[in-house]
């Protein structure tokens, strides 16, 4: 920590906390196209009328969803858990 209470540039953990974070946006937004095409494939069957096709492409697309979330939250989680504490000094 410098003088100000902000963190070191170079700092290895400051480091980790924004590599973390980096990968958990990439891993979502990776997954952004298949989510994509998950829900027009739901609304598909739904336009169809197909209520298997539709429940199962819901129960898809919800349980990718779901694990996207968790994937940023733990990625915001990390980020915010390994920021440096205001009256730490070292």
């Amino acid at each position: 920590m410098d003088a100000r209470g902000s963190p070191k540039v170079g700092s290895f953990k400051n480091a980790v906390r924004w590599g973390l974070l980096l990968a958990a946006i990439s891993t979502v937004g990776f997954r952004l196209r298949r989510l994509g095409m998950e829900f027009r494939e739901w609304r598909v069957a739904l336009r169809l009328g197909d209520a298997a096709g539709a429940q199962g492409w819901h129960r898809i697309l919800t349980v990718d969803l779901v694990g996207a979330l968790v994937v940023l939250l733990i990625g915001v989680g990390a980020f915010y858990a390994l920021a440096p504490r205001r009256g730490a000094t070292r």
